[in-house]
């Protein structure tokens, strides 16, 4: 029978096994001792591992632009997913445009995927680090290191088929250390740099001086002045800049422009569901000569520590001459209402990869054919976070984990010496 081994036991990897044991023996290798470490943490221990409105929009990366990610979506879409989990046992619901599993624990999700792998057969290896893989006529040859017994030596399987899905360089305290990145780079694959994504942006703006402020807000990002996305929702300030899911969503665009050198500038309206007319009228409600301060003017519209936040910003960038406290007069109100209309901040950087939850970039698509094997090394495929695709928060991440896992596995255990035959390799 032939032989697969899938590296990496995380929710690719795991879907990668089970999609591969329908036609071959599988052994699955992982350096953690339990399996779905990662998966275990994802949506705050809730697991939102689908979302109900799901397009190529929610995406970007090489596997866009190549047409992969369309490839893979067609063959297993969304509701083969949810087909495949209910097979599996899971109950689930959806909160929020989220599904999300119904005992709202992601150990429901990762119990789950366990319990199939069981039920399959698969051989797995915790606690085992894959040093090295070479290829040998038509097999695989694995050098592995028994992280327990520090035992160094090379695999007796040889394999048919190698799935590696061992995550990108996020949370590497679960074990995502770019492992793939350089068994991909060993082949001659070629790899984008790894940048954190789904992560907070820093920023010096005087604005971020307060924690646990949040707001409401629409964003949108400008690369060298250029529209370049946005977003909306909780918006949290924190005393080195924006955090907030909707601020999460732009983070992998603003790591790309940062590495290139090019300007990031976030642009924030405060109050997204009223006009700039509206919020002109709702300041003048507060507006007279009985005012005491600016912060008067903010009264009902704001929260005490947001409107210091903004108060601070204006007095430094819109009035920088008027002596504080500043009593705004009705012609000033204009001005104001603009301005909370498109606050602006420079970003000059964003989380590291210890607070993010995905990868930005790794395996490029030109490297892959549409059933995510290696163009030029037959046998050998790449699934998950390694490969240069993220999505938006709201179980994009998982649901591409999910589908290129099986994917890849269900295409590993089908190829032959001379390639795949699940996929067209030409498309």
């Amino acid at each position: 029978m032939r032989r697969t081994a899938v590296i990496g036991a995380g929710a690719a990897g795991m879907m990668a096994a089970i999609a591969a044991s329908e036609d071959s023996r599988v052994t699955l290798f992982d350096k953690n001792e339990i399996m779905g470490r990662k998966l275990l943490q994802t949506g705050n221990g809730k697991c939102n591992f689908l979302n109900v409105s799901l397009s190529e929009d929610n995406y970007r990366g090489s596997l866009i632009s190549e047409g992969i990610f369309k490839a893979v979506r067609e063959k297993y879409p969304e509701d083969f997913i949810l087909d495949l989990f209910s097979s599996f046992g899971l109950l689930y619901h959806i909160k929020n445009k989220g599904y999300y599993p119904r005992s709202d624990t992601s150990a429901s999700v990762n119990d789950i995927l366990i319990n199939e792998l069981r039920q399959r057969k698969v051989d797995f290896h915790p606690s085992t680090l894959v040093k090295n893989i070479e290829r040998e006529g038509d097999h695989f040859i694995l050098t592995l290191m028994h992280l327990k017994s520090n035992k160094k030596g090379r695999d007796e399987e040889k394999y048919d088929a190698v799935v590696i899905a061992t995550g990108g360089m996020a949370a590497p305290k679960t074990g995502s250390t770019g492992d793939a990145y350089y068994f991909a780079k060993s082949f001659g694959l070629k790899v984008e740099e790894a940048l954190p994504g789904l992560t907070r942006l820093l920023s010096p703006d005087i604005f971020f001086n307060e924690t646990c402020v949040r707001s409401e807000v629409s964003l949108k990002l400008l690369i060298d002045n250029e529209y370049a996305g946005s977003s909306e929702g909780e918006m949290q300030v924190t005393d080195s800049g924006p955090s907030g899911i909707c601020v999460f969503d732009l983070s992998g665009r603003a790591a790309k422009a940062l590495r290139s050198g090019k300007k990031c500038v976030l642009s924030v309206d405060l109050l997204p569901e009223y006009s700039e007319e509206q919020v002109f009228k709702l300041l003048g409600r507060h507006s007279g000569p009985d005012n005491e301060k600016t912060l008067d003017i903010f009264t009902g519209i704001f929260s005490e520590r947001l409107s210091l936040c903004i108060d601070n910003k204006m007095r430094k960038e819109l009035f920088p001459d008027r002596e504080h406290p500043l009593i705004p007069e009705i012609r000033d109100l204009r001005q104001i209402a603009s301005f909370i209309k498109d606050l602006r901040f420079e970003i000059e950087g964003t989380g590291d990869f210890n607070s993010a939850q995905v990868t930005v970039g790794g395996i490029l698509g030109e490297s892959l054919t549409t059933d995510l094997s290696a163009r030029d090394v037959p046998g050998l495929y790449f699934a998950g976070e390694c490969l240069d695709i993220d999505g938006d928060c709201g179980g994009y991440n998982l649901y591409w984990a999910f589908s290129s896992g099986y994917a890849a596995g269900k295409a590993a255990s089908q190829t032959d010496a001379e390639g795949s035959a699940f996929y067209d390799q030409d498309k």
